[in-house]
């Protein structure tokens, strides 16, 4: 249940809020009147026709007419009493007085949602303020929280008075809202009550304070006990934090050293262990600059100078101490899947539009559902731009094929895409009427009468299954920018582009339409289109396995094939017949407003955040080119990187803010699209770059697999030599194989050990 309260107006008693009351308040004539008589009144001051006394004074007045939230609590009886209340666990933060605040909250605010914690931001009645609510950071009494979030704004003049538990919150019509995410916002939130009187330690509150006394690291360290372990994530997390990798932090020298653990111990992680802890873990990742007196004293004057433990935490420091809880000791996921036998799975919480997508449908459909559904998401952008990190633009091109055995229930493609599309379709049937108007008033033309001109604004998207070269290029100039989409059950549909077995006119459609290139034709018949445009097409295709494998074989080396993405249905072991939800009302309510927000979107965009994401998938694409020594995958993997940044991108927009599971997902996607690839691809793209024709299943290996299960440096040295690698030093392919957990070095003998981890992604066959 809510804990959040819904009120008629400030002086009715108080429910727990639904997502129908708020709807209902928001969307309310009588809100929008309200509002809207206000912000006449404040015009009328600004012209100088009243006083802003009398504007405050008829303010007051008409705000006693508007629906109110509690964000602080709910109520035992009720009643707004500070005595009976529920906390919610959320905050209020007001920024009055302030000229723009729409641009304020463009400017300072919705590029910080995720950071934040906020659910809900949206201008006040007056017009002259913004309110923020947002979810407390942990153990913060409301006037901590609010002091914390005037730290992160920068605000001096904060209200300081928005600290009651009974202080309410008026409501303001939908085109108020700056950024609604009322899951969040409603969730039930678990507040402690001695959190809430007297405010909650942090993780470090409860530890030995910090003095200049030097300690050295202690003389047993209990490796496997949960605290070490916490704390060694901590540490790699601060690591990977401050930009820097084991190999960096173990550069010889006390000066290198100090860098290094400076760079680290300025990210605060202080705050989270004590100094001891703090020893104990320099003793196992900086074992010889532990034992230096420099070292030492660098992490004293840490700890006594710069370690606040009982001011605020930064949310960056919180979300970090978070991960380290929850990760364990060993990764619950391959970070490089895409070389097991079985495809990676899911990520554990995906983003919500995603679980929305998928949630109609049983369990082992999800992956195809979630790729399949971008081309019909990228759609419904218009003139939006991304910049990639080589600092060129892409647009939202997505071109994709579900491949699977038939009646495994690829139809599911169908089924969300269908509601995705919707409102595109019903607007494309409006003007498919109009164009058959046109046609049947140019029949009844005699041959020397005038023929009327063809409307310039038949913007039809969707193309009917019946394609043909002339169809899609007078589809594609009319729609003026705008993405023109279309859905084959049957991969062959496309060979009316072009019946050449080379298919080199869809060759030509695929890699002008991923980089949104030229494209059209030239014909001298009167009658015939004649069109130049930049071509915007996204589509899904589907069809079993063994037909893609034959229709996409003169693509795989020709950069065509890397443009687009694959996803397959894994079989399951269950006869009993599948069971498909309703895509009903609500579902489609719950969809129109990530639609909205991509049909709203405009102009050029360049997150932090997504950059960052794209430097971690190419990472990701070499550590696994390390493992394998494949180049067929590194040469394919390269537009595939693209293609899940560009998911990220969408996501973004449709959800209003970037957030760790758009950036799960996204990695999760180049990895499964990898794997698609290369396991039903990856030979005959290996002999199509040699010059050879094959067909094979076979996908990225791992070296790894050719060692035996004890090892030495030498015995992977020989290995790579009778591999004939280019580059015979295996220094690479070990660091990244205990990186991923799959080996480990015994220090003293030098010998490597295959882990059981590893041995849980490829499993001994049995005899």
């Amino acid at each position: 249940m809510s804990r959040l309260g819904f009120g008629k107006n400030n002086f009715s008693k108080v429910v727990p809020c639904t997502v129908e009351l708020l709807n209902s308040a928001i969307d309310s004539a009588e809100v929008m009147n309200v509002c809207g008589q206000i912000a006449r009144k404040l015009e009328a001051v600004k012209a100088g026709q009243a006083t802003r006394t009398e504007f405050d004074d008829y303010k007051t007045a008409m705000k006693k007419h508007l629906p109110v939230l509690t964000p602080h609590a709910i109520f035992k009886n009720g009643e707004r009493k500070n005595a009976e209340a529920i906390p919610s666990g959320l905050s209020m933060y007001d920024i009055d007085h302030i000229e723009n605040p729409r641009g304020y909250y463009h400017t300072m605010i919705e590029d910080r949602i995720s950071e934040l914690g906020i659910n809900m931001a949206h201008v006040t009645p007056s017009t002259e303020g913004l309110r923020l609510i947002f979810e407390m950071p942990a153990g913060m009494t409301l006037a901590q929280a609010q002091k914390w979030m005037s730290e992160q704004l920068g605000d001096e003049n904060y209200d300081g008075s928005v600290k009651d538990y009974a202080r309410c919150s008026y409501l303001v019509p939908r085109a108020y809202i700056l950024y609604l995410d009322e899951e969040e916002l409603l969730k039930e939130r678990e507040v402690k009550a001695e959190a809430v009187k007297t405010g909650a330690q942090t993780p470090n509150e409860a530890m030995p304070s910090a003095t200049a006394t030097v300690l050295l690291p202690s003389p047993a360290i209990l490796q496997d006990s949960p605290e070490h372990q916490r704390n060694l994530r901590i540490f790699d997390l601060a690591m990977k934090e401050a930009g820097l990798k084991p190999d960096d932090i173990d550069v010889v020298g006390v000066h290198n050293w100090h860098i290094s653990l400076v760079a680290i111990l300025t990210v605060g992680i202080s705050r989270l262990m004590s100094q001891q802890a703090m020893m104990d873990v320099l003793a196992t990742r900086m074992p010889n600059y532990s034992k230096e007196a420099d070292c030492q004293r660098l992490v004293a004057d840490f700890y006594d100078k710069y370690t606040k433990v009982n001011a605020p935490m930064p949310m960056s420091l919180r979300t970090l101490f978070k991960q380290a809880q929850q990760e364990q000791s060993a990764p619950k996921k391959l970070t490089s899947q895409q070389l097991g036998c079985l495809p990676p799975a899911m990520p554990e919480k995906m983003p919500k539009l995603i679980k929305l997508l998928c949630s109609k449908e049983p369990e082992h459909l999800h992956p195809a559902i979630a790729l399949s559904a971008f081309p019909a998401l990228g759609s419904h952008l218009y003139d939006v731009h991304f910049l990639y990190a080589d600092n060129t633009y892409h647009e939202a091109t997505f071109m994709h094929h579900t491949m699977a055995k038939t009646a495994s229930g690829k139809s599911c493609v169908s089924r969300v895409c269908d509601c995705i599309m919707r409102d595109i379709l019903e607007r494309d049937e409006i003007n498919r009427q109009r164009e058959q108007d046109y046609k049947d008033e140019c029949a009844k033309k005699g041959t020397n009468q005038q023929a009327p001109d063809r409307p310039d604004d038949l913007i039809v998207q969707t193309l009917l299954t019946d394609i043909t070269p002339a169809a899609l290029a007078q589809k594609g100039k009319d729609a003026d920018g705008h993405f023109i989409y279309s859905q084959l059950d049957e991969i062959e549909l496309f060979d009316q582009l072009d019946a050449s077995k080379q298919k080199r006119r869809l060759r030509n459609i695929i890699q002008c339409a991923f980089d949104n290139a030229w494209y059209g034709q030239e014909r001298v018949g009167e009658k015939s289109v004649t069109a130049r445009f930049r071509l915007h097409y996204n589509f899904n295709s589907s069809s079993t396995i063994v037909r893609a494998q034959d229709f996409y074989a003169p693509f795989l080396a020709d950069g065509s094939f890397n443009r687009m993405s694959f996803a397959t249905i894994m079989p399951i072991d269950d006869e009993a017949i599948p069971k498909h939800g309703f895509y009903d009302a609500r579902f489609m309510a719950r969809l129109k407003v990530y639609i909205d927000r991509l049909v709203a979107a405009q102009g050029n965009y360049d997150l932090k955040k997504a950059q960052d994401l794209i430097q971690r998938i190419h990472q990701e694409s070499i550590d696994t080119y390390r493992l394998s020594g494949d180049e067929a995958y590194f040469d394919t993997s390269h537009r595939a990187v693209v293609l899940a940044w560009l998911r990220a991108m969408v996501l973004y927009i449709a959800e209003g803010k970037w957030s760790k599971e758009i950036e799960e997902f996204a990695m999760w996607s180049f990895k499964y699209d990898m794997w698609v690839k290369m396991t039903y691809y990856g030979d005959s793209i290996r002999k199509q770059m040699a010059g050879e024709k094959v067909s094979s299943h076979r996908g990225p290996g791992n070296r790894l697999q050719y060692l035996p299960d004890e090892f030495t440096f030498d015995d992977a040295q020989r290995l790579l030599e009778r591999l004939g690698s280019e580059n015979t030093n295996p220094r690479k392919m070990l660091w990244t194989g205990e990186t991923r957990k799959f080996i480990e070095q015994d220090p003293l003998t030098g010998i490597y050990h295959k882990t059981a981890y590893y041995f849980e992604v490829y499993p001994k066959p049995v005899a």
